[in-house]
């Protein structure tokens, strides 16, 4: 098993951040809205709002969501929620390789990195996130890992 550098310790994973806790979260969510018809993400509502405000207004757009029956009986549920979040619909998707993936490399709480060569990178995609997380793993045993919170 090959060891992570020291002090990586420091950059906890979200809890059930894992494949495992990823899947079960997944298969979840899936088995919750089998039980619904099929129902819109929250994009799907504000894009509607943005390009006709007049017409319709965010606040219908949130109301218009809200109200789909699984997405009612999921805020009906405050621990349901809290484990499969806000919008689900859009979050969880139909494929449970590509959820479990983004799951696992966004799981690192960190939105900037210094380089051991001194490069700053910050990024918020998944693709920075991913590359945040293979950059570490490549990291030698002995390297020092630091996480250091900051304000600008």
């Amino acid at each position: 098993m090959r060891r992570r550098p020291q002090g990586a310790a420091g950059l906890r994973r979200r809890p059930g951040s894992g494949r495992r806790g990823s899947a079960r979260r997944w298969h979840e969510w899936q088995e919750f809205a089998a039980t619904y018809p099929p129902s819109l993400p929250l994009g799907h509502f504000w894009q509607k709002a943005f390009l006709d405000p007049a017409g319709y207004p965010e606040r219908q757009a949130l109301e218009d969501f809200k109200g789909q029956p699984v997405i009612r009986a999921l805020y009906a549920d405050p621990e349901l929620r809290d484990r499969l979040g806000d919008d689900p619909v859009a979050w969880h998707g139909d494929d449970l390789a590509a959820f479990v993936e983004l799951q696992v490399a966004d799981a690192l709480p960190t939105v900037a990195l210094l380089t051991l060569d001194g490069r700053w990178i910050e990024g918020g995609t998944h693709a920075y996130r991913r590359s945040i997380n293979a950059y570490l793993d490549a990291l030698p045993a002995d390297a020092m890992v630091v996480r250091v919170l900051y304000h600008s």
